[in-house]
């Protein structure tokens, strides 16, 4: 997969809405490093494709937090 080309040896900048139409987003998840989110390959996750503004910490956030709610919530429920 051909993934952005590195800015002065750092990852580019891809807005949200940049990867949701990335060709590439199929074969990358969102991760949180460093408390920075970032696109990572999913079969090799110590690579970083790309980071995310800062902009769009707070829906990343409540995504998030979202999903650790619901993922608590199902393993209480499993008890």
């Amino acid at each position: 997969m051909v993934y952005p080309e590195y800015v002065d040896g750092q990852p580019p900048i891809i807005s949200l809405r940049e990867y949701d139409t990335a060709p590439w987003a199929k074969d990358t998840a969102i991760d949180r490093k460093d408390s920075k989110y970032v696109i990572v390959e999913m079969t090799n996750p110590d690579h970083i494709v790309a980071s995310i503004p800062q902009s769009d910490y707070a829906t990343l956030d409540e995504i998030f937090q979202s999903a650790h709610a619901t993922h608590a919530k199902d393993l209480h429920d499993k008890k």
